[in-house]
């Protein structure tokens, strides 16, 4: 039985607005959040941008974990990245939104994050 992860996004534009972002992601019943993050990424479900510079705030619960940004090589959690999916999530469904914070330093968006402070702005 493969576990299922449901996915969305923020459009990066007017135009990319026209079709809905909802996807999913089939993982292994023990994959952990880096093996989610990772095949999410395979998938070049999140947009890129000129200039490679696009910052996405990852969101479980509606709550912010991390951050991808477009010229790292790698996620930034504030959760432990080796977590199970199922373990992390508990009963719940679950799901991940990627909020798209345009070109704001990444790493100022992370350390917020961290912080628990709120996000500068993403404009």
């Amino acid at each position: 039985m493969m576990l299922v992860v449901a996915i969305d996004r923020d459009s990066v534009h007017p135009g990319d607005d026209l079709i809905s972002h909802a996807n999913s992601v089939k993982l292994d019943p023990v994959a952990t959040l880096r093996i989610a993050l990772e095949a999410i990424q395979a998938m070049h479900y999140l947009s890129s941008i000129s200039g490679d510079e696009a910052t996405w705030i990852i969101c479980a619960s509606g709550q912010p974990i991390g951050v991808i940004a477009q010229q790292w090589a790698a996620p930034k959690l504030v959760v432990p990245i080796e977590s199970l999916v199922t373990q992390f999530f508990g009963g719940d469904e679950p799901v991940l939104f990627f909020k798209y914070w345009c070109q704001t330093d990444p790493h100022v968006v992370f350390s917020r994050i961290e912080a628990g402070e709120v996000l500068p702005s993403r404009y």
